[in-house]
């Protein structure tokens, strides 16, 4: 587990590379670069709801993500990092509020992400999202 400053292994930081990856990719609404992130039957949970897997959320509700995810400002938190000869997990919770706002209403979203390692390297399996007021 990594808190603070923590130094990774070689193995983590590559797997929170590939989470960094998708979100900078989601964000800039590239989502053929974030699709090729995930496995093909990763599976996308948000506040309870399933979104679909990798196919089924990234051509929809992938789509208005991307577009809310341009308005906001994303300060990460925490983030907690575990991973092992094939699967590790990256666990980061993040401050979100209208972007270029320093006080205001915000949102705590935890985000859970899953991996696997491919012959391709690091993949995520599993989203899940979920959010409340700060």
């Amino acid at each position: 587990m990594q808190a603070g400053g923590a130094r990774l292994s070689p193995a983590a930081n590559d797997a929170v590379q590939v989470v960094n990856n998708f979100m900078a990719a989601l964000v800039g609404g590239q989502l053929e670069a974030a699709r090729q992130l995930m496995t093909p039957d990763a599976v996308v949970i948000a506040n309870g709801h399933v979104l679909g897997e990798r196919d089924a959320y990234i051509d929809g509700a992938a789509k208005g993500d991307a577009a809310a995810l341009r308005t906001v400002q994303r300060d990460l938190l925490r983030r907690d990092v575990k991973v092992g000869a094939d699967v590790g997990w990256v666990l980061s919770e993040k401050r979100v509020r209208a972007a270029g706002a320093t006080e205001g209403p915000s949102e705590v979203v935890i985000e859970t992400m899953l991996l696997a390692k491919t012959p391709a390297g690091w993949k995520i399996t599993h989203i899940h999202w979920s959010g409340r007021r700060a």
